[in-house]
């Protein structure tokens, strides 16, 4: 089963930025080299389950010998060592810790060669720490603009968790300009959008950084969004123009998954018992938690996530009574062919 939406059923071809993202990445690995230890910031290992969506062993199609993880111990014989990771200081002084103890392996049978990527932008502050722990001229530094991710058919998402603590606690405003970029890009696939509309001061912000830079591009000779417009409006609302909402109990479907599992980039994490056949071969040595993904390649969840919760216990109930008749009726045919099988199960939505 694949875990990312399949992205065909949308209004716009949400797919063309998902496949973007991965000739991106795909092309920085095949610019290093070709024995490379992929080393990344955990934040970053839900949003490229949406990218990646074949798994990470596609990586090594593309020169990756070695995968980790922040916060494990890196030993590795790979030439090259690739770091991807979020803009912050924590992520920088594992980075400079990583380097200190690879570049001192005397175990290690040649040089290594460090390269940094930023998702989805470099800051002076990461320079900064970089120099302050002495290892900023060991390292080449780059950008993976990673920035729209497709989680369904009809959201997309920047991923970008500590972003209102960063504008208005920190007042750190550097990720308005990845919110603007972002827009700039869909904007470059599916044609410019006539109207663009905004409620509050960030937001305002963002759509003057969009303007300058479109004037930009317009003075040089290279307009953005020539393509006929796929989208006639987007709305632009500051997180802090509505501050009720989050803190209010939520009575959908959806939301109450997310209360009692907490959904982390479109998964639940849930006991593997819940979900497993207990009839499957080596049912024994099944994890004890699996990742289950939410969104519309799931056809029922597609139709109860947004349904009231009193209403949603009588649906399931109406839906489990007829998978059971269905699922009854075909075990009554025992000379089914296969493709009488395939065409059952396609029938039976959730199977």
């Amino acid at each position: 089963m694949s875990k990312a939406c399949t992205l065909e059923n949308g209004v716009l071809n949400l797919a063309v930025l998902r496949e973007d993202s991965r000739r991106e990445l795909f092309s920085i690995l095949d610019s290093i080299g070709k024995d490379i230890c992929f080393v990344l910031d955990p934040e970053l290992n839900g949003p490229l389950n949406h990218v990646l969506v074949d798994g990470t062993a596609v990586l090594k199609d593309h020169g990756v010998k070695d995968f980790h993880a922040f916060g494990k111990t890196v030993k590795t014989s790979c030439e090259f060592v690739l770091f991807l990771v979020r803009p912050s200081v924590r992520a920088m002084r594992y980075v400079a810790k990583y380097i200190r103890d690879l570049g001192t392996d005397k175990s290690a049978s040649s040089k290594k060669r460090f390269h940094l990527y930023f998702v989805s932008r470099r800051t002076l502050v990461c320079d900064e720490v970089l120099k302050k722990e002495g290892v900023f001229g060991s390292l080449s530094v780059g950008e993976y603009k990673l920035d729209l991710i497709p989680f369904d058919d009809d959201v997309l998402t920047l991923e970008l968790d500590s972003c209102f603590k960063e504008f208005y606690v920190d007042g750190d405003k550097t990720n308005l300009h990845t919110v603007a970029a972002s827009l700039i890009k869909l904007q470059t696939v599916f044609g410019m959008i006539p109207h663009v509309k905004y409620k509050g001061t960030m937001a305002k912000t963002i759509y003057q950084m969009m303007a300058h830079f479109q004037r930009e591009q317009e003075v040089a000779g290279n307009p953005i969004g020539v393509l006929d417009p796929e989208i006639d409006t987007v709305v632009l609302i500051d997180r802090n123009v509505d501050l009720v909402t989050p803190m209010c109990t939520p009575l959908t479907y959806e939301g109450l998954l997310d209360e009692i599992l907490g959904i982390t980039h479109g998964f639940v994490t849930v006991d593997a018992e819940l979900i497993a056949d207990d009839d499957a071969p080596n049912s024994g040595n099944r994890p004890a938690q699996v990742s289950v993904p939410l969104n519309s390649n799931d056809k029922l969840y597609a139709e109860v996530r947004d349904y009231h919760v009193e209403r949603l216990g009588m649906n399931l109930q109406q839906q489990a009574r007829e998978i059971r008749e269905r699922y009854d009726e075909f075990r009554k045919n025992r000379d089914a062919s296969i493709s009488e099988i395939r065409e059952f199960v396609k029938r039976i939505p959730g199977l």
